[in-house]
């Protein structure tokens, strides 16, 4: 287990700086030479000229977004690497998060909706077990069975444009949904909030994700439009109605006993006896 982190690890490390070193060598390139501007045309006003020598300024800049996925990385292996030193993954957690993953998996490929145009569908509630498994084994481990899951999703519908996208949109979006075990902490009066607030935050953690995804790899669909904007709204759109049906599925009576029965001694299980 350790071995394979530490693989993870150096994979991710010298994406990431990979990543980095060759957007700052496309900035030098991209930026003019001292013939090209003398050569500009005549009736170039002095705002456009202006606004023309700030983009080529920006474009020499390591991007803001650069920085947020090499520290997202980071942060994800340096939790893989927690998780394989300090969790104990014994029989009956591999066996429920074998089972997890595959319900999620098997339910991702019943789609209510039909794919979207960019990526994404609709779909049974399919995060809801990798939600449960997170409250029953804690944020550490449920990261973990959430990347393994994004590498299932990256196996049945690979969209991969660089390597750092297929992090973003797969292992990281997916192993997000540990984000669910805020709700533990949230002071609710009622118990039976507890699994649909974790499904909401699942829910958000996914959907940073994809935005960000969206707003860095994907900013070409957007078109004349503000590509967050876009992100913003195109990803809410089917992600919005998949954590609506997680939430009212996590509301069925008996599915929160799910968390209980996975693991008797979690927090979840403290909380709601």
């Amino acid at each position: 287990m350790k071995k394979i982190v530490v693989l993870l690890t150096l994979l991710a490390l010298l994406l990431a700086f990979g990543t980095a070193l060759t957007e700052g060598e496309t900035g030098e390139t991209a930026a003019p030479s001292n013939s090209q501007t003398e050569t500009l045309p005549a009736d170039l006003t002095e705002t456009e000229a202006d606004a023309s020598a700030q983009e080529e300024d920006d474009d020499e800049e390591l991007k803001w977004y650069t920085v947020a996925i090499i520290a997202a990385l980071i942060a994800a292996v340096l939790i893989l690497f927690i998780a394989g030193r300090r969790t104990r993954w014994d029989s009956r957690t591999i066996a429920m998060g074998a089972m997890c993953i595959s319900i999620a998996f098997v339910l991702s490929c019943m789609k209510i909706s039909a794919p979207f145009a960019q990526g994404g569908s609709i779909t049974p509630a399919s995060m809801l077990p990798i939600v449960i498994f997170v409250l029953a084994f804690g944020p550490l481990k449920g990261f973990a069975a959430g990347c393994a899951y994004g590498l299932l999703q990256l196996v049945q519908d690979p969209y991969v444009i660089h390597p750092i996208q297929l992090l973003v949109d797969y292992p990281l979006a997916f192993g997000a949904l540990a984000l669910c075990f805020v709700a533990l902490k949230l002071p609710l009066k009622r118990k039976i909030l507890t699994l649909p607030c974790a499904v909401l935050f699942a829910g958000i953690g996914r959907y940073i994700m994809a935005v960000i995804s969206g707003t860095v790899f994907f900013a070409s669909y957007a078109g004349d439009q503000n590509a967050l904007i876009y992100s913003l709204v195109y990803n809410i759109s089917y992600l919005g109605p998949d954590v609506v049906i997680c939430m009212l599925v996590s509301l069925i009576p008996g599915i929160a006993d799910l968390v209980r029965a996975a693991n008797p001694a979690c927090e979840f299980a403290k909380k709601q006896s």
